[in-house]
């Protein structure tokens, strides 16, 4: 509860006098803002990377346009900005920068006086005595005047409303940016997800035809006598298993297809309806791009970005509640004309004339307005924890995803080692078969090894993929922070 004193009018010339020097001098030199001035809080930073890529495919900071150029495939890039102009999350984000931003403009008028124009006409009754004495007719008063109200911010509230208000707006933009680069990941992601499933589908039907043709010359031999029934029936099963495979590796390529579409803002059946299946994988960028420190984390990743906001937010929150603590000022003056007879309104004679200074000070309920400042702190406490974690959690990003290239791209090798040795075993073991050497059970293994070793390459590739889009990513690949840069200084 705070106690409503009389206005200016009320005190004595003297203590008016003092008053209104008191507040001149504190519009002259300006206001003292109470509470903490924010700065950004420490955090652990590691000096280096544990692992660093590849000469041929190192990751760091640059362009988004001119990462995703590097995959050479035009299909994504068109994919890319259409996800821009029509992802419905990105669309929400943007919409929340606007509303933190007019949220601030809000807050800016707090600073300045606010005033109205008053009309008004007031019919009076006449009382018990008039009507004794006859006069029936009441009397009606014209007013026409302007007020206005200025809070004195004494203590740095509206300041540090402002303050709030402004590092909100910085959050919702790097809320944005983070929107941006997942949405660009996921697109990708799922983009090279979905092509991989064609290349795997295609390694599927090609076995299925190099199998339906071993299985006719098994029968073949079979129905001749240069084999037994064994031999035909295990290609049979063979054909069968591989066949089998086809509809479950069609599912998942439709479900990445659905995935993909609503990403780029449209209904599940768009990318299958307007996009054609070619089935190869986007290229890996090769050109040296540098991962530059840990440290730059902290000014690259937009969501690391966020969280500062978040606590510089936070931190002027504490000196708003804390300037709660002291009386607070209002200048107050009013101007107009007041008479009953309306032909006379305007004369200076019906002038109407009002200045006062108001205030509130606050005394019964000063443990209330400690604790929510103890409260306030405690949340500033709290959202320095989540901006440290999230500097942690940072660095752990980009350390899986170069160690998870390192992996892939070695795992990659291997299995193109693997496979081609797979394909020269199974020619080799045909070759032996249609000779008679060998039964069907040496071509059937050779085959099931070779599909796999395909399949496995496939795989391996897209992971490499994976991998670059991740540490992109993580490196928080594409922002700069120009957008907070640029409105921060207006």
């Amino acid at each position: 509860m705070r106690n409503e004193y009389a206005s200016l009018a009320t005190l004595k010339p003297h203590l008016q006098k003092k008053i209104i020097m008191i507040a001149v001098a504190h519009l002259m030199v300006g206001c003292a803002a109470v509470g903490p001035n924010f700065q950004t809080p420490e955090a652990k930073v590691q000096t280096d990377w544990a692992l660093k890529p590849s000469q041929d495919a190192q990751l760091g900071h640059q362009s988004a346009q001119d990462f995703w150029s590097s995959f050479n495939d035009p299909i994504l890039s068109d994919m890319l900005s259409k996800a821009h102009s029509q992802n419905l999350n990105l669309k929400s984000a943007a919409l929340a920068v606007a509303q933190a931003n007019e949220i601030v403009r809000v807050g800016q008028a707090a600073s300045y006086p606010s005033a109205q124009l008053q009309m008004s006409s007031n019919y009076t009754q006449p009382d018990l005595e008039s009507k004794i004495k006859g006069k029936t007719n009441g009397s009606t008063t014209q007013q026409v005047g302007a007020a206005a109200a200025w809070e004195l911010d004494f203590w740095g509230q509206i300041t540090r409303s402002q303050e709030s208000d402004l590092a909100n707006l910085n959050v919702s933009r790097a809320a944005w940016g983070a929107a941006r680069i997942s949405l660009d990941a996921n697109v990708a992601s799922t983009y090279c997800n979905m092509r991989a499933q064609e290349q795997r589908l295609d390694v599927a039907r090609n076995n299925l035809k190099a199998q339906t043709e071993n299985t006719r010359i098994a029968e073949a031999r079979y129905r001749l006598g240069s084999t037994s029934e064994l031999d035909w029936q295990q290609s049979r099963a063979q054909l069968a298993q591989t066949q089998a495979q086809i509809p479950v590796l069609a599912y998942a390529l439709a479900q990445y297809q659905h995935a993909l579409s609503v990403l780029l803002g449209e209904p599940p059946d768009f990318v299958a309806r307007n996009y054609s299946v070619v089935g190869y994988l986007p290229d890996a960028p090769q050109q040296a791009l540098m991962v530059g420190a840990p440290k730059d984390l902290l000014r690259r990743r937009p969501d690391v970005l966020q969280a500062q906001y978040a606590a510089a937010a936070q931190s002027a929150r504490i000196g708003q509640a804390e300037a709660a603590l002291y009386p607070s000022f209002t200048l107050t003056g009013s101007f107009g004309y007041a008479t009953t007879d309306a032909s006379s309104l305007f004369s200076w004679d019906s002038r109407a004339l009002a200045a006062g200074l108001g205030f509130n000070l606050p005394i019964f309920d000063r443990g209330k307005l400690k604790a929510q400042v103890r409260v306030q702190d405690i949340l500033f406490n709290q959202s320095v924890l989540a901006y440290q974690n999230q500097v942690l959690k940072a660095q752990q990003e980009v350390e899986d995803a170069l160690a998870a290239l390192q992996a892939n791209q070695q795992q990659l090798q291997d299995w193109r080692m693997a496979d081609q040795a797979a394909a020269r075993s199974t020619k080799l073991a045909m070759v032996r078969f249609i000779s008679g050497q060998t039964d069907f059970t040496t071509v059937s293994s050779a085959e099931q090894a070779h599909l796999q070793t395909s399949d496995a390459v496939v795989q391996a590739q897209a992971g490499v993929l994976q991998a670059i889009i991740s540490a992109y990513r993580a490196l928080g690949g594409g922002w700069t922070g120009d957008l907070i840069q640029q409105q921060s200084t207006k």
